[in-house]
């Protein structure tokens, strides 16, 4: 009988960790929510003491943000002092350029104490795929960008056998971890297959075009069908079964 009443006890307070430990877990991933543009600009709208955080570069900023945003910079030196003068109390948005920064941001927000984190899922890319208005503070801050590659020479190219499309961005950590095995790929397979990397900083209206959110976005093309898209890593050997796929 003692026996039977120590398996009872040792069950339940087995049974109390497992709950307790599904509650903070629940608890500290509900710090943190994703939003697409809708719904990021409604709760936006609804949110009278709205905190609002740009997390990309000063020069980003510049070429537009949206409104009542502050920026602070994710990659500068004084983050974490500028938003810890943020009321912890209250919610706090919080965006970058396609997800990535503010991801990592959000995270660091939460361990510092902030209870209330909306994250703009893909970013301003994002936000401009859906249209959203964006302020610019001082047109004459705004530096007229080189467009790499029009919309129409793009069609024009993926509109004849095989291409690769790579949108990537200087500043994205997976973008450079694929880079090098993505050349290999172009290298081993330049007779049958065509390469286009696209800076997604400097082609924001090709960008949107294509529909591209988050980066790193592997497109294949195959006589201006799109028949494949990768978002994030994908490794060498993946890759290279889908190119030869549609070979």
């Amino acid at each position: 009988m003692k026996n039977y009443r120590i398996f009872i006890l040792s069950i339940m307070s087995f049974l109390w960790v497992m709950h307790s430990s599904c509650q903070n877990a629940s608890t500290k991933d509900s710090n943190i929510k994703k939003l697409s543009a809708n719904e990021f600009e409604s709760t936006l709208a609804l949110d009278s003491n709205m905190q609002l955080i740009d997390v990309r570069t000063p020069e980003e900023f510049n070429q537009g943000f949206i409104k009542n945003a502050k920026n602070i910079n994710w990659n500068g030196s004084n983050f974490e002092t500028e938003v810890n003068k943020l009321d912890k109390s209250k919610a706090v948005f919080v965006y970058c350029l396609a997800g990535g920064r503010s991801g990592e941001a959000a995270n660091k927000l939460k361990d510092l104490g902030f209870t209330i984190i909306y994250d703009l899922k893909g970013g301003m890319n994002a936000w401009r795929n859906a249209n959203k208005h964006i302020e610019i503070k001082n047109a004459a801050l705004v530096k007229e960008k080189k467009i790499e590659i029009s919309i129409a020479d793009f069609n024009s190219t993926i509109n004849s056998g095989l291409v690769l499309v790579d949108v990537y961005a200087t500043w994205c950590g997976p973008c450079k971890i694929m880079a090098p095995y993505i050349d290999e790929i172009v290298n081993e397979k330049k007779d049958v297959l065509k390469f286009l990397k696209i800076d997604n900083d400097k082609n924001s209206e090709l960008v949107k075009f294509l529909n591209v959110d988050e980066l790193p976005t592997i497109i294949i093309f195959k006589n201006g069908k799109r028949v494949f898209t990768s978002i994030g890593l994908i490794k060498k050997e993946d890759l290279v079964k889908e190119i030869e796929k549609n070979l």
